[in-house]
């Protein structure tokens, strides 16, 4: 029964360590009122770097706007028009039902030491086992023995964007999200920037379908 508690015990460990490796934030606001299907052109701008002061490379900032357009014209249900500069928010744009402003608002790389601990693993044995007639023969026994972890640092990475869907005839704001996440990774941006753009325009595209 010892055994099997400490087992238990070091499972349990492990997996606490996987599920604290990411984390997300997802804060959605939606005008409940608005009719989304009616929607059919949307002016789409390009995202604005909030943080200049951590995020300041130039060919990784062309190189998030590649994937940041490639998602926004991935998906079918509405016409994308691509917008020029930056709209003054909250007014009206000409030529299209919605406009969508995004900000890139929290690129940051950062660091913790994760304590060490103790975990219990199985160890495999064979002894010798002498019968009364003289004979033996190999038998094979576990063990279980405590392995100590020393603390280690862990590399953490952090990305946070702000997406802001308005009516364009009338410049009220209908749709945001503030999508905020973390990963125990080193300068793993690149591909959390990609998730957090697709993951919106995605479920943007599923609030205009007609079916």
């Amino acid at each position: 029964m010892r055994n099997i508690y400490k087992i238990l015990l070091t499972a349990t460990l492990a997996f606490a360590f996987i599920f604290n490796a990411a984390n997300a934030e997802k804060t959605n606001w939606e005008d409940k009122t608005y009719n989304f299907k009616k929607a059919q052109k949307v002016i789409v701008y390009g995202f604005v770097n909030r943080d200049e002061k951590e995020f300041n490379d130039d060919v990784m900032l062309e190189v998030l706007k590649e994937e940041y357009w490639k998602q926004a014209k991935n998906f079918k249900n509405y016409t994308l028009i691509e917008g020029v500069g930056t709209p003054e928010v909250g007014k009206p744009v000409e030529g299209a039902d919605l406009y969508i402003v995004s900000d890139l608002l929290d690129w940051h790389d950062d660091q913790y030491t994760r304590p060490g601990y103790t975990s219990w693993e199985t160890r495999r044995n064979t002894r010798k086992v002498r019968l009364p007639d003289g004979s033996s023969y190999d038998e094979e026994y576990t063990t279980s023995v405590p392995v100590h972890h020393p603390p280690y640092t862990v590399y953490t990475s952090t990305v946070r964007m702000r997406f802001s869907v308005f009516d364009a005839k009338t410049g009220k704001r209908v749709l945001a999200r503030d999508d905020n996440r973390d990963r125990d990774d080193k300068k793993a941006q690149k591909g959390m920037f990609g998730r957090i753009v697709h993951s919106f325009f995605e479920d943007f595209n599923d609030k205009l379908s007609k079916e």
